[in-house]
C-alpha cells in the first residue's frame, strides 16, 4: 500500500489493520526500497543458505521426537508450527531462549479470536523486545536482521522506530510459513500417489516444491503490504528441507483421518490446517 489509502474506504483484512501514517507495513515505493536495503543481505540466497544446515539439524531433532513419541501424531504440532519459528528466529537473530515468547506473540497477533486489544499489546510487546534487541547490535557486524538493522541504524540510513516495525513485520511474516507448509502437506497427503513419486524420484523434488507452493500465497489476507523477495527464499528452503525429512525420514506417513476431516484454522490471516492427524 502507499500513503494514498490513508483516510480511505479500502479492503483491509481486519479493523485493526487500518494503516496509520508512517507504519512500516504499508510503504511509498521510494521508502519500500530504503526499507529493504538494511537487510536484504538476510532473505538473499547467499543469507538463507547461512542458516540451511542449521534448520536441517533443528528439523532432524523435531521428526526424531515425534517419531520416539510415535503414532498418531499431529504433524501441525510435532514439526510445521515449530519448524519455521525456529527458522524466522534464527533469521532474525532472537535467541533460542525467546522463541516461545515470540511464538505466542505473533498468534496472537495475526489471530483475531483474542481481540484487537489483545493483538495490539502483543505487537507493543513485540516492538519494545525488538527495539531492545536492534539496539543491542548496533554498530555490530552480524548477518541475522537484527544485527542488520542495528548497523542501519547507527548508519543512520532507518530510525529505530521504522527498524522495529519492520522486524514485527519480518516476524509475522515468518512465522506464516506455517499455515503455508500445512497447506503444501495437506495437499501431499491426500495425493498418496504424488507422495509416493517424490519419494523413489527425490531429483524432482525443487519442482514439486515450486508448483505446490504456487497456488498457495504466502499470506492470505487482502490489503497487506509485501516485501519483495523477502520471506520468498525462506519459505522455499523450509519447504525443501520439509518434504526431504518427512518422505524419507517417515516413509509410511499418511493421514490418520479422512481428508474431509481436516480442520483449517479460523479467526487468523493464515489458512492453513489447525491440526494434520498423522500416522506411519
Amino acid at each position: 500500500m502507499s500513503e494514498e489509502t490513508m483516510d480511505r474506504q479500502v479492503t483491509r483484512p481486519a479493523p485493526r489493520f487500518d494503516p496509520a501514517p508512517g507504519a512500516v507495513g504499508f510503504p511509498d515505493p521510494a521508502d519500500r526500497v530504503r526499507l529493504r536495503r538494511g537487510v536484504a543481505a538476510a532473505f538473499s540466497a547467499r543469507g538463507v543458505e547461512r542458516v540451511r544446515e542449521r534448520s536441517r539439524r533443528m528439523l532432524a531433532e523435531l521428526v526424531d521426537e515425534m517419531l520416539q513419541d510415535g503414532p498418531p501424531a499431529d504433524l501441525c504440532e510435532a514439526v510445521l508450527g515449530p519448524f519455521p519459528v525456529a527458522v524466522i528466529c534464527e533469521l532474525m537473530g532472537v535467541p533460542a531462549a525467546d522463541r516461545q515468547g515470540m511464538h505466542t506473540w505473533s498468534r496472537q497477533i495475526l489471530s483475531s479470536s483474542p481481540g484487537a486489544e489483545a493483538g495490539e499489546k502483543a505487537r507493543r510487546e513485540m516492538g519494545a523486545y525488538f527495539c531492545d534487541l536492534i539496539g543491542l547490535r548496533e554498530g555490530g557486524t552480524g548477518e541475522d536482521v537484527a544485527s542488520l538493522l542495528g548497523a542501519a541504524v547507527g548508519r543512520e540510513e532507518v530510525t529505530l522506530d521504522e527498524a522495529v516495525g519492520l522486524a514485527v513485520l519480518l516476524q509475522n511474516d515468518g512465522e506464516a510459513v506455517t499455515d503455508t507448509c500445512g497447506r503444501m502437506f495437506y495437499a501431499l497427503l491426500t495425493r498418496p500417489e504424488l507422495a509416493e513419486r517424490l519419494r523413489r524420484e527425490p531429483e524432482i523434488r525443487p519442482g514439486a516444491v515450486t508448483e505446490l507452493l504456487r497456488p498457495l500465497p504466502h499470506r492470505d489476507p487482502v490489503g497487506l503490504s509485501r516485501i519483495a523477495g523477502e520471506g520468498t527464499m525462506p519459505v522455499r528452503m523450509e519447504a525443501e528441507l520439509l518434504m526431504d525429512a518427512l518422505l524419507d525420514g517417515v516413509p509410511g506417513l499418511r493421514l490418520a483421518v479422512p481428508a474431509e476431516d481436516v480442520r483449517f484454522r479460523k479467526g487468523s490471516q493464515g489458512r492453513g490446517p489447525a491440526a494434520l492427524p498423522v500416522t506411519w
